[in-house]
């Protein structure tokens, strides 16, 4: 079973003149978030196919009109103009396991299966998995208090190039950035790392156990006995213990519930992959780019940190600027109708990864002209991690 999953972006609204501040708080707070932010309760394998060309597309759907910078010569300082909503296409394929039977069919299989075909969404039908403990007494109590699954959490160590975020909580990670999801044959940290590191744009992982039932619980069957999966989920961010909010549901009366959760990230180690067009990225440190006489525009987008969105964003607004009527006046060395350089980082909001943001501005700065940091505003306060300036070719 395929499922397409839609990470709507959105803009940050635009400004006639130029802002105090860098990013638009209010606007951020009012962008939808992903449709996913976690596996689904009954969930046993999602896989993230990124679409490079649906990247490409949103980024550019950013662009609505011509924009400029509003100084009209080169200086380091920055402003938001000419932004609007867009939406990013990402897409995950869910991938559900099924169990066979050798008997004779006793009734026509689904379309598309064959003789022996169970659907695990059927009711009362066998779950997949459980290679965990069989927990006994088939409790709750008993299942979250199993000294396995905390010795296991409490010796994991990070795999090379990780950090280890936190260790041995009763939740899982749940946030804008999610990935994917695999069902794991043991507490097994290297290998959920390694399904990290073959994913597009994964810079975290979470492990953990999970309480499931063996049989998928309907009216027939409604408390069915439990069973033990080792969970891994990826994320396109930092992972750290603020997000570990998943601390079980019910699928009806059955009590799902989590253990020995670990979180583990590599934001701090990874470079982004290379935009084409775009010169190797800078890394900025931890700040963002705040030049308001320089910029362009600015635009937001939830879900896993991505500069290619602020590339294609950046491409699309320069193709629009570089009609003959709207940049030929100006000279080679300065033009405020072109984008030479884009700041792309993952925005914050207490501790909470939120989206890619973008900056565009006419003028080439280095990674020390970086020196924005948000902190409080109001009652909130905002971080930024994995940001990187890009100089066009």
């Amino acid at each position: 079973m395929y499922q397409t999953v839609l990470f709507a972006g959105f803009v940050a609204l635009a400004a006639a003149s130029p802002a105090a501040q860098g990013i638009d708080f209010a606007s951020i707070n009012a962008a939808p978030s992903p449709s996913m932010t976690g596996p689904p309760v009954s969930a046993n394998s999602e896989s993230f196919n990124y679409d490079t060309a649906s990247a490409n597309a949103a980024g550019s759907a950013a662009v609505t009109g011509i924009a400029s910078a509003s100084a009209s010569g080169s200086q380091a300082v920055n402003s938001k103009r000419n932004l609007s909503p867009s939406t990013t296409t990402q897409k995950v394929s869910t991938g559900t396991s099924t169990t066979s039977s050798s008997t004779a069919c006793a009734t026509v299989p689904e379309a598309g299966t064959s003789c022996g075909f169970i659907n695990p969404e059927d009711p009362c039908a066998v779950q997949p998995d459980g290679y965990g403990p069989h927990v006994t007494p088939d409790t709750v109590a008993a299942f979250t208090a199993y000294a396995e699954f905390h010795t296991q959490a409490q010796a994991a160590r990070a795999p090379a190039g990780y950090t280890q975020t936190f260790a041995d909580l009763d939740g899982s990670v749940n946030g804008n950035t999610y990935l994917g999801l695999s069902t794991l044959q043991s507490y097994d940290v290297p290998l959920c790392g390694q399904h990290c590191d073959s994913t597009a744009l994964c810079t975290g992982f979470n492990i953990y156990v999970e309480r499931d039932p063996s049989l998928n619980p309907s009216p027939n069957c409604t408390l069915p006995s439990s069973i033990t999966n080792y969970k891994c989920t990826l994320w396109g961010s930092s992972v750290d213990a603020s997000l570990a909010t998943n601390d079980g549901q019910n699928r009806g009366l059955f009590q799902v519930v989590i253990a020995g959760s670990d979180g583990f990230t590599k934001t701090n180690t990874t470079t982004p992959a290379p935009c084409p067009g775009w010169q190797h990225p800078q890394d900025c440190g931890g700040r963002a780019h705040n030049h308001p006489s320089t910029c362009i525009g600015t635009s937001f987008f939830p879900g896993p940190y991505d500069p290619l969105l602020c590339a294609s964003y950046a491409q699309a607004q320069n193709a629009l600027n570089a009609k003959p009527s709207s940049w030929k006046q100006w000279t080679r060395s300065y033009n405020p109708l072109q984008c030479n350089f884009f700041n792309a980082f993952m925005l914050k909001k207490n501790g909470k990864p939120l989206g890619t943001y973008c900056g565009l501005y006419a003028q080439t700065y280095g990674a020390g002209d970086a020196t924005y940091s948000p902190g409080w505003q109001g009652s909130d306060y905002w971080g930024i991690e994995s940001s990187w300036g890009f100089s066009i070719n």
